[in-house]
């Protein structure tokens, strides 16, 4: 199922950004296993991204193409031991006692985050981590609610290109949109 609604954002991405998913690249088979030198099992989420594509690397040039979602570009699976190395040092500088798996999935220049979450108990949420305070705030309910909400805020024009042809958002659509899929996530309601 996630793989389904990840290639549906993928669509609707190319729809607003023609070789959007081109300059992902196309991931070889088993292109998440490389996660698992962080965790003893991939989370079916990254699983669903990483067998699909590579994510973008440092050497795209194209703005437009540069984000995932707003400010955030999907890590590049050749880049992902450095991104876990600097979210597992902004969590340890921030005295973070959350336990379960926090894994880095988007990130921005200033070092922020949007991570997987698995808790103790099983229960996985999509968290935002600015790294200027280290605290894991719920955005997205569950990975399905993540990748379907993003696909709700290409539908009803959330996102949108601006003069610059970068990704953009309405944010006070993007905050009801959020609050709506997400009732539980602490973010929409901040």
């Amino acid at each position: 199922m996630l793989t389904g609604t990840f290639q549906e954002f993928l669509k609707l991405s190319t729809q607003l950004r023609p070789g959007y998913t081109a300059s992902l690249g196309k991931a070889p088979a088993g292109g998440s296993d490389a996660i698992l030198e962080f965790t003893p099992e991939v989370p079916v989420l990254l699983r669903s991204v990483y067998d699909t594509v590579l994510g973008t690397g440092g050497a795209e040039e194209d703005p437009g193409l540069l984000e995932f979602i707003p400010g955030y570009r999907l890590i590049h699976i050749g880049e992902y031991g450095h991104e876990v190395k600097i979210l597992s040092g902004i969590l340890q500088e921030k005295g973070y006692t959350g336990g379960g798996i926090v894994l880095p999935l988007l990130t921005n220049y200033g070092s922020d985050f949007i991570c997987y979450y698995r808790s103790e108990e099983g229960v996985e949420r999509i968290c935002d981590l600015l790294h200027d305070y280290g605290d894991l705030v719920v955005m997205y309910d569950s990975p399905e609610k993540f990748l379907e909400t993003l696909c709700e805020f290409y539908k009803q024009e959330v996102y949108f290109l601006d003069e610059e042809g970068y990704l953009d958002c309405d944010l006070v659509k993007e905050g009801e949109v959020g609050a709506a899929l997400n009732p539980d996530a602490e973010y929409w309601s901040e």
